[in-house]
């Protein structure tokens, strides 16, 4: 028992460097795991942007195959490519076919932003989380070594009961 009594505050210093270790590398391991999340939106916000690329292309591609049989059916018909009537028609296909294609960009890009700013607000959430790992090692860090010396420090002498004393005579 006496034994038990001497490694005591070696046991309580133990228990205390455990729990700030364990703590500290809990804040570390989710920055880590936000990180990991916050990557994987980046390449999210790419795979939106090159989706968005690829359906701007599909819809100039649209537009021109739509102004090709255009031309085509003015031709057969009689008319021709420098009617008025034709020339407005196919001028109004390819500007819807750009503003479909600018529609389809500007979706991606803001999927993109959405997702590039949920992986900057992960990052500032998993630096925080590191920090608060820190601050919250360094209170269990104090509060072990605060309660260590309670216990195991110097101990203060009885405090004399000045009560019972006779007063002194001047």
């Amino acid at each position: 028992m006496a034994q038990l009594a001497v490694a005591l505050p070696y046991i309580a210093a133990a228990s205390t460097a455990i729990g700030v270790y364990s703590t500290v590398e809990s804040g570390r391991q989710q920055q880590q795991a936000l990180n990991i999340q916050a990557a994987q939106r980046d390449e999210e916000a790419k795979a939106a942007q090159a989706d968005a690329q690829r359906e701007s292309i599909i819809e100039r591609r649209k537009a021109k195959n739509l102004m090709s049989r255009a031309r085509a059916i003015a031709g057969a018909s009689g008319a021709g490519s420098s009617d008025p009537t034709v020339t407005n028609i196919l001028a109004n296909i390819d500007t819807q076919g750009e503003v479909n294609a600018l529609n389809a960009l500007y979706t991606g890009d803001t999927v993109a932003r959405g997702l590039r700013s949920g992986a900057a607000s992960a990052r500032n959430e998993g630096r925080a989380a590191r920090s608060a790992g820190y601050l919250d090692g360094a209170s269990t860090a104090l509060g072990g070594a605060t309660n260590w010396y309670s216990k195991y420090g110097v101990k203060k002498p009885d405090p004399v009961d000045y009560v019972t004393t006779t007063p002194r005579r001047i």
